[in-house]
């Protein structure tokens, strides 16, 4: 493990069944080089995100095991992460999502198809990350 000190690296924890979205996600927010641990089921994201503190996570709705709302509702009660930025990607944004996502308080709610079009814009406008941060990524233990 490597013992230096990262500084102005963004963090995101990436949950979500499809590679191809992960590696989307991964392009779009290229240009600030962030560190991104992808997990693909809601339990495995739920577990990494009890441990690791992030400046974004980054969900799928329909996840295996935990759905993205059980996990960002668990998120918000029992976790480092309980004030952390949370970004739905669904495969369609309909009413019943939004409701349940606001009264979760996502920073973003995207279809899969907007990713590459606003997904940038969420991060750069409600996503502030830590100046310094260690943990098991860096190799550093509090």
């Amino acid at each position: 493990m490597f013992n230096t000190t990262v500084q102005n690296v963004m963090k995101i924890l990436v949950v979500h069944r499809q590679k191809e979205t992960v590696s989307q996600v991964q392009s779009v927010l290229s240009g600030s080089n962030p560190v991104v641990l992808h997990t693909e089921s809601g339990l495995d994201g739920l577990l990494t995100s009890r441990i690791e503190h992030f400046d974004l996570i980054i969900c799928g709705t329909d996840l295996p095991v935990v759905t993205g709302f059980e996990l960002v509702r668990s998120i918000r009660t029992h976790s480092v992460n309980r004030n952390t930025p949370v970004i739905f990607i669904a495969d369609q944004v309909d009413e019943k999502t939004q409701h349940l996502g606001n009264a979760l308080g996502v920073a973003g709610m995207l279809a899969v198809k907007d990713v590459d079009h606003h997904l940038a814009e969420i991060v750069s406008e409600r996503v502030k990350p830590e100046s310094d941060w260690n943990d098991l990524l860096s190799g550093k233990l509090n």
